[in-house]
């Protein structure tokens, strides 16, 4: 019986209103790196993805991919499936705030300041893993410009994870990056280095055999 895997990948885009939105640069390619060797494993993945090309999509024989906007619509999708997955890989990067009121009209240009109220969105591997059982894993991403690995092992404690890989900015749409890996159950990063993102894949799925 195959393994059931759920991933969350790409953007989320917090909209303004119709037209406009909070987002970043998030291209959804190692989402889509880890599916594909999941696949390729035996994995039955479930795919929800932010907003990304058709291109950064995987193509499942087995499994499905759900397309989501914003951060609430991702964690509503996702807890429709966490329960019934034995692992979970947290590669999106879900926007931090979403605007406290989102205008039903197109705002019109004015020369005036624009001042936006933002209100936190929910922390979706937080929310999940404080219900994850003995026998599930999860791994998420920590993308950081400073103090890294401080971050990272924040991260992993406080989102209750069985394993976080470090990167930084320079990865977001590229094929590449420099990635290290922290273990819940080993002390210390393991420096993976500059590799492209079909290898960090293969690395972080054998972190789930």
């Amino acid at each position: 019986m195959s393994r059931k895997l759920l991933i969350l990948s790409g953007p989320t885009h917090e909209y303004i209103d119709p037209v406009r939105f909070i987002g970043n640069a998030s291209s959804g390619l190692m989402g889509r790196a880890i599916a594909d060797e999941a696949a390729a494993r035996g994995f039955q993945v479930t795919f929800i993805s932010g907003p990304v090309p058709p291109a950064n999509l995987p193509e499942l024989r087995s499994g499905s991919v759900i397309h989501v906007t914003g951060a609430e619509d991702m964690l509503r999708a996702a807890q429709k499936y966490f329960a019934d997955s034995d692992s979970v890989i947290f590669a999106a990067a879900v926007a931090d705030y979403t605007p406290a009121e989102k205008k039903t009209e197109k705002m019109a240009k004015s020369k005036d300041d624009l001042v936006l109220h933002l209100k936190a969105t929910p922390d979706i591997a937080q929310t999940l893993c404080a219900g994850k059982r003995a026998d599930q894993a999860a791994i998420g991403f920590a993308l950081q410009t400073s103090d890294g690995e401080a971050h990272a092992r924040r991260k992993l404690k406080a989102k209750n994870l069985d394993g976080i890989v470090l990167n930084t900015p320079a990865t977001l749409g590229a094929p590449t990056g420099t990635f290290s890996y922290l273990s819940a159950d080993r002390e210390g990063f393991e420096n993976w280095g500059t590799i492209n993102k079909k290898e960090c894949a293969k690395r972080i799925l054998e972190e789930l055999s």
